[in-house]
């Protein structure tokens, strides 16, 4: 079996691609708005962009922070403020339950296209735009990856008693029961993971997912303060891996111009365990997930590992961008269908 540096080749390229995602990636795949229009947000502005202000207003609330996490945290923490709790979240949910996916591939089919089944997306998000192109690409291919939710999500349902999560509106594989509507898990500085049965599942497929992934991508998920506990289980679960992990590629997406000095503090002590393999790219056109659709972790290995000079036969390029049709997007990956991924990578 092949070695380099004391790293079984082999093995390194069968572990897993991991991609966490947050709000910026929402924002990302509808630059213009969802079917309707309807734009998404990041928490910075998000009251003032929801229309919640007023309800904040009438409580006799004033911030100066517009950021919904520095705001939710201080009311959730005061009884009086109950009734307020309450609006705000019956209000983001019924905000978010409405985004409809535009009829145009987004960047989220092509991340979702972009993985397989030994992959997977961990999503901070509540919209269920994931969700739906996850649903499109299976025209496509039934080889795709986990999708996970961390915080809950608006189109995910639970069945507690099996164990079993998916599709809202799909039933319980073994006791076939209707899935339930999971929690949002709203952003307060305490969120305690473990106290909902669902969320509780899903940190724990994350954890180990985080544990084995060869390549980390973050798209779009600044790691926010008011996430402390979720940036000590991940910190933790990255160094449970029981081989070096000097070799593992960690990538952060963010939106041009990004300053690397304000970059989160979880991600530059992740990255220390990497020896700095840590790089900021403009754009998911930039990463392994696009130059290597469906085998990233293969291409990272053989260029950077291997040191193969060649091009990907099959790349998602800026160039293209998402300007496919389903047609096309499936013409394009079809060619590396049941091929070694190696061997997919210079096909033609």
């Amino acid at each position: 079996m092949k070695e380099n540096n004391e790293i079984d080749i082999e093995s390194f390229a069968n572990r897993p691609h991991l991609v966490i995602v947050g709000a910026g990636a929402t924002v990302d795949a509808i630059p213009t708005g969802d079917k309707n229009g309807k734009l998404s947000s990041v928490m910075n502005g998000f009251v003032e962009k929801l229309g919640l202000s007023d309800i904040l207003k009438n409580a006799g609330l004033n911030f100066k922070s517009d950021n919904l996490e520095d705001i939710y945290s201080f009311i959730s923490e005061k009884e009086e403020y109950q009734s307020v709790k309450i609006r705000l979240e019956e209000a983001i949910s019924d905000y978010f339950s409405s985004f409809v996916i535009p009829d145009e591939i987004t960047k989220y089919d092509l991340l979702t296209l972009s993985l397989t089944k030994k992959d997977c997306i961990a999503s901070f998000n509540w919209d269920g735009l994931l969700i739906d192109a996850y649903l499109r690409m299976m025209r496509i291919t039934k080889d795709l990856p986990e999708i996970i939710f961390l915080h809950g999500n608006v189109k995910v349902g639970y069945c507690e008693s099996c164990n079993h999560f998916g599709y809202i509106k799909c039933h319980c594989p073994d006791c076939h029961e209707e899935f339930l509507p999971t929690n949002l898990l709203y952003p307060t500085k305490r969120k305690n993971y473990n106290d909902d049965p669902f969320i509780k599942s899903q940190w724990t497929i994350f954890e180990d997912f985080l544990s084995r992934a060869a390549i980390v991508t973050i798209y779009g998920y600044s790691a926010p303060k008011t996430d402390a506990e979720a940036i000590s289980k991940l910190q933790t679960a990255f160094n449970k891996i029981s081989t070096n992990r000097f070799l593992d590629e960690i990538q952060i997406i963010e939106k041009p111009g990004f300053d690397r000095s304000t970059i989160s503090n979880a991600w530059v002590e992740l990255s220390s365990h990497v020896h700095d393999h840590l790089t900021i790219e403009d754009s998911i056109f930039d990463t392994y997930l696009s130059e290597f659709p469906r085998r990233s972790v293969e291409g990272y290995v053989k260029r950077n590992i291997e040191g193969w000079w060649g091009d990907s036969s099959v790349s998602f390029t800026k160039d293209k961008g998402t300007n496919y049709t389903l047609d096309e997007l499936s013409a394009l990956v079809n060619p590396i269908f049941g091929i070694d991924p190696y061997t997919s990578l210079n096909q033609k």
